[in-house]
């Protein structure tokens, strides 16, 4: 009779909790597409991930507006800046084989010298450029990196869009290999380099955010592996992790659900990016999940790709806790993360350091008047309902 007892409030349980989950789900997709109707985002995806799955994922609006094809969880898309996260575990990943160090002067791995002109003589390490302490600034030269197919074909608008807002003079970019490019900024015998391409103070006393920093470092993982650095992040990220619809952008697509970017309601061509290590990795919520899920269960002290050591070293504060910055990861008092913003990608994933749990936010749309608010808006309705 205990038993049937038992067996009975298990059950019991069992239906409420699945019950009350179906409630919950049907409450969040109701209020995100509330929000999806009324916002100016074309389409995106969320996902709501701990550090053992994950808990939510869908998709709202549209991957293509003009065909009605619907944005669902499955759609891939470029990620932005949150590409970056990749190149702090491949980091790690290379110093756990013993190929680097953090420490190392950059200049051990580069064919040419990057020497501040400002300080001549002060070091340059590999720590300095994760953590975006470097004392290298982008400079307008940076907008060369965007390489538009068949640029002079594209409607005028797109054109004079892209050129007004996104890379200057699209159509005179030159597809050329990501270290000849760093070459051109940085070296003093590069073609574009200014000393102003420099900050004047000393290397490590200031934060300035840098995308070239992270193809830098991809570089240098070349030179330390004999690898490509998309073949070192598939190796060593993407298979482990059977993160079987994500690559990089000038891969191709593995997926035929693939969403159109709209930067103020304007269809982007496609492009390529020279420095692709730092905005161009394409996925979507799903694949991106399991990685995050990963880090979450890194970050607790578990060993996965990476050993709990390196996950330590790379989601703690460097150099300074004013830069709120670890290994390629933004690190805040209370979260850690990325986000991301380029033409018609929008993009944020951070995770809560407390309750371990992380959102995901993938949107196909930049440029218009309401966008950060209708993002915070978004990610407010994710963190309600998982504290529930």
């Amino acid at each position: 009779m205990k038993l049937l007892i038992w067996t009975f409030l298990l059950f019991t349980n069992i239906l409420i909790a699945q019950t009350n989950e179906k409630f919950q789900t049907e409450s969040l997709t109701k209020e995100l597409t509330e929000l999806s109707n009324k916002n100016s985002i074309v389409g995106f995806s969320v996902a709501i991930v701990n550090r053992d799955s994950i808990l939510f994922a869908k998709g709202f609006g549209y991957s293509d507006k003009e065909k009605k094809i619907l944005y669902t969880k499955n759609t891939v898309q470029p990620i932005a800046s949150i590409s970056k996260t990749l190149a702090g575990v491949a980091l790690m990943k290379a110093q756990e084989l013993g190929k680097l160090n953090l420490e190392d002067d950059i200049n051990i791995y580069l064919p040419f010298k990057i020497v501040n002109p400002y300080f001549p003589n002060s070091k340059i390490t590999i720590r300095n450029i994760a953590t975006h302490s470097s004392g290298l600034k982008d400079s307008r030269n940076y907008s060369k990196t965007m390489i538009v197919k068949d640029f002079c074909s594209l409607p005028k608008k797109t054109r004079k869009y892209l050129s007004n807002n996104w890379c200057r003079k699209c159509e005179d970019n030159k597809d050329i290999p990501m270290v000849d490019f760093i070459e051109n900024i940085y070296s003093s015998q590069g073609d574009w380099y200014k000393k102003r391409h420099f900050l004047k103070e000393p290397t490590g006393t200031k934060y300035n955010y840098t995308n070239n920093n992270t193809t830098i470092v991809a570089y240098i993982i070349e030179q330390v592996t004999g690898e490509k650095y998309n073949d070192f992040i598939k190796k060593h990220i993407t298979q482990p992790l059977n993160m079987t619809s994500s690559n990089w952008v000038f891969e191709g697509s593995i997926s035929e659900n693939i969403s159109t970017l709209y930067a103020n309601d304007i269809p982007m061509p496609e492009m390529n990016d020279i420095t692709y290590p730092d905005g161009s990795f394409v996925t979507n919520v799903v694949d991106f999940g399991n990685y995050l899920s990963t880090m979450i269960n890194g970050y607790s002290g578990k060993n996965n790709i990476l050993n709990s050591e390196s996950y330590n070293e790379m989601m703690s504060q460097q150099i300074n806790p004013e830069f709120e910055s670890g290994i390629f990861w933004e690190v805040y008092s209370k979260s850690i993360g990325h986000s991301g913003e380029h033409a018609g990608t929008s993009t944020y994933a951070y995770f809560d350091k407390e309750n371990l749990v992380g959102y995901i936010l993938f949107g196909n749309t930049t440029d218009t008047k309401e966008l950060q608010k209708e993002e915070i808006e978004i990610i407010s309705v994710l963190k309600k309902y998982s504290t529930e």
